[in-house]
């Protein structure tokens, strides 16, 4: 059987199979990335850390911060709470979240104040406004991040679910006519070191400075500022 025969047969063998379509439809877009250029490839500079707790926890210690989504909505759990930990380590700590029934429970735990309006936030100013694991449940993004022209601090760290990480796609998969997604049911986009960059510079007042992958690389995280102000933290 000569070489063109083998890799037909291979062809065929591989389009029988549940993956066939995808791998198709993979090999196209490889093929034809010679033809995207410039205007089609995104290249963004990253850096990783394995834990999330090993980039917010030396960034935030000491510092006053305002933390974005503090319930854990709609999954409430003390001993993994980011906000109660962050408690332990920061120098002042407010909450924001709409989950009212989880700002009470939270209250139980942490005596610090709580906000659920951005009119609450006149007059305060922050080191970091952190907004983690938030922005994938919000309604509209682009209102999102506009609002966020109402907090005022030096800082601001966003970070979203990463859908191109290797543990996402290996563990989704399409059989049968069913896509099988493993996602937490309430969100409602994922995002790349890309896509979350992008929509942070269009939406808000932000620059981002730096990217990162966090949660072995499960989770985009934005370090971002005023535009205009690229001062050193």
């Amino acid at each position: 059987m000569n070489t063109a025969s083998k890799s037909n047969s291979f062809r065929q063998a591989v389009d029988r199979t549940v993956f066939g379509p995808m791998i198709r439809r993979l090999l196209k877009l490889f093929r034809g990335k010679a033809n995207h250029g410039k205007f089609w490839t995104q290249k963004t500079n990253v850096k990783q850390f394995y834990n999330r707790k090993d980039y917010f926890f030396p960034i935030c210690q000491r510092q006053k911060v305002i933390h974005f989504g503090c319930t854990d909505y709609p999954v409430f759990k003390p001993h993994s709470n980011l906000h109660i930990q962050l408690s332990t380590i920061t120098k002042e700590l407010h909450g924001f979240d709409i989950d009212l029934n989880g700002i009470e429970e939270l209250k139980k735990y942490v005596n610090q104040p709580f906000f659920s309006s951005y009119d609450e936030l006149k007059n305060k100013h922050y080191d970091i406004c952190l907004v983690p694991e938030t922005i994938e449940h919000v309604d509209n993004i682009r209102e999102f991040l506009e609002n966020l022209r109402h907090v005022s601090a030096d800082l601001f760290i966003i970070t979203g679910p990463n859908c191109f990480c290797q543990e996402n796609i290996k563990r989704n998969s399409f059989k049968d006519g069913v896509f099988n997604e493993i996602v937490h049911p309430d969100h409602n986009c994922w995002f790349s070191p890309y896509t979350l960059k992008n929509a942070i510079e269009k939406y808000s007042h932000l620059t981002v400075r730096q990217v990162y992958l966090l949660e072995n690389d499960t989770m985009v995280c934005c370090e971002a500022v005023k535009k205009n102000d690229n001062s050193a933290f």
